[in-house]
């Protein structure tokens, strides 16, 4: 399944830790995801953006599941 951003639905936005815990955590109940890093992108091209600003997407048909499953992990931090 090729992944394109344009066909997914941002549901978390944090820092980038955070996001890969989040996206870790999707994987293990078989929810593919994407994350779009504009901190890493902007250091490499000599520019910044906020450290916080790593977004993380899945497709439409997971965006339910997903969006409860960040709600719960929010609830425990």
């Amino acid at each position: 399944m090729e992944k394109n951003q344009k066909d997914m639905i941002k549901v978390y936005t944090d820092s980038e830790i955070n996001v890969e815990m989040v996206r870790a955590e999707l994987a293990k109940i078989g929810i593919p995801s994407l994350v779009k890093n504009d901190f890493k992108s902007g250091v490499m091209a000599g520019f910044g953006a906020s450290p916080n600003a790593v977004e993380l997407y899945v497709n439409p048909s997971d965006l339910d599941e997903a969006t409860s499953l960040v709600q719960d992990l929010n609830k425990g931090s």
